[in-house]
């Protein structure tokens, strides 16, 4: 018996990542698309989009010490931008979220060091989930300062910190 091949259909990560790049535009032009070198990176290589636990991301903010400096719902540190979600946006982007905290970084790992003695580490999927919560109005609407521990409580900071100030009037 003679065997045929044929040609192998994309695997479902990799048409959903082609999607997603596509919608994202961070697709490749036409003639990249065509490649054989375009098509094995999605052959060996799919790409991850964590699932967003808004709870747990409640959870984590209080947890990993975002609330030393950062305010939600009127509960939380001064030191650095409020993360109230802004009903103005038609959608929440995790792309521009992490744009915002890369370019805000140097100004955390300063105050994360003077305020908590040291940097907060974050996995993706954590990041994901403060992102949930950061960007879904009914868990912060939850959010109370019973939420916060006393000890976390007494380190939250109560003025604006002014390198961040410095960094946002140069944005």
């Amino acid at each position: 018996m003679v065997r045929m091949h044929t040609p192998a259909l994309p695997s479902f990560t990799a048409v959903l990542a082609a999607l997603f790049m596509l919608i994202t535009g961070c697709a490749p032009g036409p003639a990249q698309a065509e490649s054989r070198q375009y098509e094995s990176l999605y052959d060996k290589r799919g790409f991850v989009v964590p699932v967003v636990n808004p709870e747990r991301g409640r959870a984590l903010f209080v947890g990993k010490g975002c609330v030393v400096c950062h305010q939600i719902n009127g509960v939380g540190g001064l030191a650095a931008p409020a993360l109230d979600v802004d009903t103005e946006e038609p959608y929440a982007d995790m792309f521009d979220f992490m744009a915002r905290m890369w370019r805000g970084s140097s100004a955390m790992i300063e105050l994360q060091s003077m305020e908590l003695g040291y940097q907060i580490d974050l996995t993706g999927d954590e990041l994901a989930d403060i992102f949930g919560f950061v960007h879904d109005r009914q868990e912060q609407m939850q959010f109370s300062v019973d939420d916060v521990p006393d000890l976390i409580r007494d380190w939250m900071v109560d003025e604006r910190y002014d390198l961040l100030q410095d960094q946002e009037e140069q944005e």
